[in-house]
C-alpha cells in the first residue's frame, strides 16, 4: 500500500479536499482487513471487496461515501479487478430509494407503503446476485397495482438521480450543430474517440476493457450511444456492458448477461431462475428521457422498443422529437 503516493494522487486531482484523512482511513482499513488473507489493497481481488463490503453491512457502516476512496485507490494503483468489483457493488444503489420517492409523488403515502410493505431494500454494497429477487417483487407489484400510465411515469422518472447539470455539455454541443442529424453524427464520433482513448491508454471504460473489436462494433452501429433519426424518432441503443465478452460469447443467455448494464437484473439473466417484468426497462428509458430533455430544453417522450428481458437481442429506445426539431433538420438537409 502506497499511502503517500495515493495522498499526492488525491491532492493533484482535488479529491477529498475536506475529508482526506477520512478517505485515507477507509483505504487503510481495507488494507488491514486483507492482512489475514496475506494480501494488500494493491492486489485485492473481487472476493476481498465483497467480503469487506459485507463486513461494513454487518456493522451498519455501509454507505456510498465509504466506497469512493477505494474506487480512487483502484484508479491510483491500476487494480482493475478491484475497481470493477467496487463499481458493481454500488452501481444503481440509489434506484429503489428513488423509485419509492417517485411512487410517493405519484400515488401518495398510503399506497406507496402498501405496495412496498415487507420488501427490504438492500444496503449499499449488496452483491448483484441478491438483487433480482427484490426487483421482481417490486416491479410485479407495480405492474399489478398501477395503471400503465402511472407505472411508466414512476419508472421513467430518472431513478438513477443523475443531475441535469451532467448533460449541460450535450446541450451546448446540440446548439453548436446545424441540426439534429449533425448532432447525432458528432455525438457518435465523439463516443468512438472516447473509446479509442481508453483503448490506447489501456484504461477501463467504466467496467470494460476496450479493444479494436469493440470499437469496430460501435463504428458499425451509429445507434450505439449516438442515435439514428427516422422521421420524428431517434433510435438509440446502449453499448453492451462487457462488449468484448458479448461479441465472442455463443451461449444466448450469457450473451444477454454480458449485454445488460442493470445491476438489478443482470444476474437473473445468467441464472435464468427469476423472470423480471420487462416493464422495469422503462428505468433505462428514463435515463435517455432525462438527458434528451436537457439537450432539447423541453419535455420529450421516450419508449422502450426492444429489451433483452423480452428475449430481444438488444435494448432499443425511441426518443420522440418535437415537430420543430424535425422540421429544422429536414430544412437544412
Amino acid at each position: 500500500m502506497n499511502i503517500e503516493g495515493f495522498k499526492q494522487f488525491c491532492k493533484k486531482r482535488d479529491l477529498y479536499k475536506d475529508n482526506l484523512n477520512e478517505a485515507l482511513k477507509v483505504v487503510k482499513d481495507f488494507n488491514d482487513f486483507l492482512i489475514e488473507s496475506k494480501r494488500t489493497i494493491d492486489i485485492a481481488r473481487e472476493q476481498d471487496v465483497h467480503a469487506f463490503a459485507q463486513k461494513l453491512i454487518d456493522k451498519n457502516k455501509s454507505k456510498l461515501e465509504t466506497f469512493y476512496p477505494l474506487i480512487s485507490y483502484s484508479h491510483f494503483s491500476g487494480n482493475n479487478e478491484m475497481l470493477v468489483a467496487l463499481y458493481e457493488l454500488i452501481d444503481g444503489s440509489e434506484v429503489l430509494n428513488n423509485l419509492s420517492k417517485a411512487l410517493f409523488s405519484a400515488v401518495g403515502k398510503k399506497q406507496t407503503e402498501d405496495l412496498l410493505r415487507g420488501i427490504n431494500f438492500p444496503k449499499v454494497g449488496t452483491p448483484s446476485s441478491k438483487k433480482p429477487i427484490i426487483t421482481k417483487q417490486v416491479i410485479e407489484r407495480l405492474v399489478e397495482a398501477l395503471d400503465e400510465k402511472t407505472c411508466h411515469k414512476v419508472l421513467i422518472s430518472n431513478l438513477h438521480g443523475i443531475p441535469k447539470e451532467y448533460y449541460k455539455r450535450r446541450r451546448e454541443n446540440f446548439l453548436k450543430a446545424k441540426n439534429i442529424d449533425e448532432y447525432l453524427k458528432q455525438r457518435h464520433a465523439d463516443f468512438i474517440k472516447t473509446l479509442e482513448k481508453h483503448r490506447d491508454e489501456k484504461t477501463l471504460f467504466f467496467t470494460q476493457e476496450i479493444d479494436d473489436n469493440v470499437i469496430e462494433h460501435v463504428k458499425n452501429n451509429p445507434r450505439i450511444e449516438g442515435g439514428v433519426r427516422e422521421g420524428n424518432i431517434v433510435y438509440v441503443e446502449k453499448i453492451p456492458y462487457m462488449t468484448k465478452k458479448f461479441l465472442t460469447e455463443k451461449d444466448e443467455n450469457l450473451k444477454k448477461y454480458y449485454y445488460c448494464h442493470c445491476p438489478w437484473v443482470r444476474e437473473a439473466l445468467k441464472a435464468r431462475k427469476i423472470k423480471i417484468p420487462s416493464k422495469f426497462c422503462d428505468c433505462s428509458a428514463g435515463y435517455y428521457k432525462t438527458q434528451w430533455e436537457v439537450i432539447l430544453d423541453q419535455p420529450v417522450e421516450v419508449e422502450t422498443i426492444e429489451t433483452i428481458l423480452e428475449d430481444d437481442s438488444r435494448c432499443l429506445f425511441a426518443i420522440y422529437l418535437p415537430k420543430e426539431i424535425v422540421q429544422e433538420s429536414e430544412k437544412n438537409n
